[in-house]
């Protein structure tokens, strides 16, 4: 006979699984947009040139960030084999997207095994399936450029997984784990720079499994990892060029605001909905913050209160550490701040969550609260018009689609005041879709009185070509929808 209660719990898990997929392939119709089309300018010339693939990991022109496996070289090969396709693009994304959620069920797997749980297999896959719906995993598929963050968990966690599995691994396994943790690491930092904290987290998850004796096979390991990132820091210090002010790292109000804003990613809180505080309105924000935030709340208290006593102190202060360390130079950020910054260190509270929501009957219950949670912050997102992410990459579309269809020479003067809007398009999306020189765009307060095209932006959204080629009358955004 079935056991009624795993049986549940898997169908359970497979419903949440289909809800989260359901979530996520409206993403797949999202166009290019802000640094999208900066990598794609720059990729297309790359496979143009007879400069090596490896040529993008030792830079002759250096960048603000060092991330030659997912960015450079990433768009290297969406431009060479699918050919700057967004549908193509973004089923990638979703893809990785997929792929990082399976390196957190392995991780859980890894630490379910290590500390005995019971339903180790189910409370994985739920681990996995509360990741990929996680609403701070926002941008990294409907943003093809932030595919390097679902690069770096995937990479993280095969690291992290390897770790905890190899303390109970005998023979070839074992030497397999430890052999594989300095290349994963190595692919990892490759991605994105927050992997530089991956030796401190293996440390912390000792602590978490209680596996606190460690072999001379790890400790050659471990030595590996910390020489690995050594080297790494040493030459992104070589390839990378002096950062932006919003990402510089200093110590004061900035450190209350990022822990505050923290706190909200990791309840759930979707970015826009501070955003759309900020701007003034206040009750609609307020009412999409509680909506989004609140399910996860409940669902995370009433799985505490059904499964918290199966865990020690120093597994809850793990927890703790781990998501501390994970977002730790975030907390330092002079200004920018983003969800999808605390994707590391969403993980083991994930996998905590897991495990305390099959320890008890209300399962479903939590299952239920975790899916209005996700929908609630991806879905109200998704919908928004400007100055929403989505809903000014959709814009960008709308204003590039247009100026396909008249004639646009170089040079050509751009006149815009809001600059988050035009960022959706900025000059690469402009030079790319219009075939334009990026040296024969230009931008300016308002139009000059020689230019000989000037595309004029209007606060509102409205767009026209003001030049030889008569344009139509103006649209405003809300009547092209």
């Amino acid at each position: 006979m079935l056991d009624h209660p795993r049986s549940t719990l898997r169908i359970g898990i497979a419903l949440l699984g289909a809800s989260v997929l359901l979530m996520w392939l409206p993403a797949l119709r999202t166009p290019f947009w802000g640094d999208d089309y900066l990598y794609i300018y720059a990729a297309h010339a790359a496979n143009a040139s007879p400069a090596p693939w490896w040529s993008d990991f030792a830079p002759t022109a250096l960048p603000r960030f060092w991330r030659p496996l997912s960015q450079e070289g990433y768009w290297r090969l969406i431009d060479g084999v699918f050919h700057d396709s967004p549908l193509a693009t973004h089923m990638v994304s979703l893809a990785l997207h997929l792929l990082a959620s399976a390196g957190v069920f392995l991780l859980a797997l890894a630490i379910a095994r290590a500390c005995r749980w019971a339903m180790a297999r189910s409370t994985a896959a739920l681990a996995g399936v509360i990741y990929a719906g996680l609403g701070m995993h926002l941008l990294p598929v409907h943003w093809a450029a932030a595919a390097n963050n679902s690069l770096l968990t995937l990479f993280t966690t095969l690291c992290l997984a390897a770790w905890v599995g190899a303390s109970g691994a005998v023979g070839l396994r074992r030497f397999l784990l430890l052999a594989s943790m300095p290349l994963t690491l190595a692919l990892a930092l490759l991605s994105k720079e927050s992997a530089a904290l991956t030796v401190v987290l293996m440390a912390v998850l000792r602590l978490f499994t209680g596996q606190l004796r460690v072999r001379t096979g790890e400790v050659v390991a471990v030595l590996a990892c910390t020489a690995v990132t050594a080297i790494w820091l040493l030459l992104r210090a070589h390839f990378t060029t002096q950062v932006d002010a919003a990402y510089e790292l200093t110590f004061g109000r900035n450190v209350v605001r990022n822990a505050v804003a923290f706190a909200g990613w990791m309840a759930g809180v979707p970015r826009e909905a501070v955003r759309m505080a900020a701007t003034g309105d206040r009750w609609r924000a307020l009412a999409w913050i509680a909506l989004a935030a609140l399910p996860m709340l409940v669902a995370a208290t009433v799985a505490c209160r059904q499964g918290g006593s199966l865990l020690r102190m120093r597994q809850w202060l793990s927890i703790v550490l781990f998501a501390g360390i994970a977002y730790g130079p975030y907390f330092l950020l002079a200004w920018n701040s983003y969800p999808y910054y605390a994707a590391i260190a969403a993980i083991l509270p994930a996998i905590v969550l897991a495990h305390c929501s099959v320890a008890g009957p209300r399962v479903w219950v939590i299952l239920s609260l975790l899916a209005l949670s996700s929908w609630s912050a991806v879905e109200v997102t998704r919908q928004l018009d400007h100055p929403a992410l989505i809903g000014r990459a959709r814009w960008g579309e709308r204003l590039l689609r247009d100026l396909e269809r008249r004639k646009v020479e170089p040079p050509l003067w751009v006149a815009v005041r809001d600059a988050h809007r035009f960022y959706a398009v900025g000059q690469y999306g402009l030079a790319w879709r219009l075939h334009l020189p990026v040296d024969g765009i230009h931008l300016a307060g308002q139009c000059p009185a020689a230019a000989s095209q000037c595309l004029r932006i209007d606060d509102d959204g409205a767009w026209r070509l003001e030049g030889p080629v008569s344009p139509p009358a103006p649209v405003s955004d809300s009547k092209r929808r």
